[in-house]
């Protein structure tokens, strides 16, 4: 198959990212479970399961950016037949490519062309997920994709960011993982330098929550809307596991 022309697309994205999400062959070679795992250092997993702790069934829930793998299919089938899973994407191909996709596979799910750094919010959902996306972002642009997913929080719902972290100092990849952020991640160390929280306009509006994994690689940040967090905040203490503390597990 050939490639397909986009437009509309950022130009950071297209100088930095385009040999991957503008090309139909790349895309589709990359968008297997394996290269999701090895591109995480076979964190994948584990980093998936821990955002499905904070869905339920028939919730509402909006994910901003469409990634390779299988964690959509893993939030669809979380969601339901009965709620609500709408995914938006500033790419062309890439929408495109996973309409064709999922097609009729999972009722809930909607896959929609919009640039979440200017989304104009018209519903709020229980959960607005940015998984591995801030990583992909210059900085002005993560402050907009941050506060317009906050904005999406309805009353006690939560925003959930799951991303890269500043790793120990001792972690074994920490300077592998460097060297490459400056070859093709350029936007990723801001990340290293600063919390997600910090980027937030209304931060005390929210309950945030930090969990770190693989010695500090990657981080899920939780935002709770403050309004009604005490069912969220029992049902989060039930599943209290060791992710929520640092342990090293090199």
């Amino acid at each position: 198959m050939g490639e397909k022309k986009v437009s509309k697309i950022p130009f950071y994205s297209s100088f930095v990212y385009g040999d991957i999400y503008n090309s139909l062959e790349a895309s589709e070679a990359l968008d297997t479970k394996f290269s999701a795992r090895l591109r995480t250092f076979f964190q994948y997993d584990r980093l998936v399961a821990s955002v499905l702790r904070h869905i339920k069934m028939n919730q509402n829930v909006l994910q901003m950016g469409l990634v390779f793998g299988n964690e959509i299919d893993q939030v669809a089938q979380t969601v339901g037949a009965y709620g609500q899973y709408d995914i938006i994407d500033v790419n062309p191909l890439q929408v495109s490519r996973n309409q064709e996709k999922y097609g009729a596979v999972y009722p809930c799910l909607h896959i929609l062309e919009q640039d979440a750094a200017v989304l104009k919010v018209q519903k709020q959902y229980d959960v607005v997920l940015c998984f591995l996306l801030l990583q992909e972002l210059p900085i002005a642009t993560k402050t907009k994709v941050i506060n317009n997913a906050l904005n999406a929080v309805r009353d006690g719902g939560c925003a959930i960011f799951v991303d890269y972290h500043n790793p120990l100092y001792a972690h074994p990849l920490r300077y592998i993982v460097r060297m490459y952020n400056r070859l093709r991640h350029p936007f990723a160390e801001k990340l290293w330098d600063r919390d997600i929280d910090t980027f937030a306009k209304n931060k005390i509006d929210f309950v945030w929550r930090k969990s770190t994994y693989f010695g500090r690689m990657f981080q899920k940040v939780v935002a709770v809307r403050k309004n009604d967090i005490r069912e969220i905040s029992r049902a989060e203490t039930r599943q209290k596991t060791a992710e929520d503390y640092f342990l090293p597990d090199f």
